[in-house]
């Protein structure tokens, strides 16, 4: 059978690096279809344990994909570490679409400034 997740507020099937769908029901295998890796990455960590097929449309190859789940986690612990005494903060607000969300760069500003942090807000598209 085949299953086309949806998470939203994307249609069915569509995966940004931001949203991507946790699957819910037993997969035994994901077949993106695109040319690069970038969104395909966000399905992998979302859902570590399922295999990743990626077929190119313009290369004409299915290649099976990996991604390195510890290493991205280290990545993100050493990232998190860093920056824990820092005193200045870059809030980045996504302006390309429907990626931005105004509301939670607002509420993250001012906790970080409640904190006696200063920010600096960057709109990026």
């Amino acid at each position: 059978s085949l299953s086309i997740p949806k998470c939203r507020p994307l249609s069915p099937g569509e995966v940004l690096g931001c949203t991507a769908p946790t699957l819910t029901t037993h997969a035994d295998a994901i077949v993106f279809v695109a040319d690069g890796r970038f969104h395909l990455e966000a399905i992998m960590i979302a859902n570590p344990t399922v295999p990743a097929y990626r077929y190119d449309p313009y290369s004409r190859l299915l290649t099976r994909e990996q991604y390195d789940q510890a290493g991205m986690r280290a990545a993100r612990r050493k990232a998190v570490e860093s920056a824990r005494g820092a005193q200045h903060w870059g809030v980045v607000l996504g302006t390309l679409g429907r990626q931005g969300n105004p509301a939670l760069a607002a509420t993250l500003t001012q906790h970080l400034q409640a904190a006696g942090a200063r920010v600096t807000l960057f709109l990026v598209s």
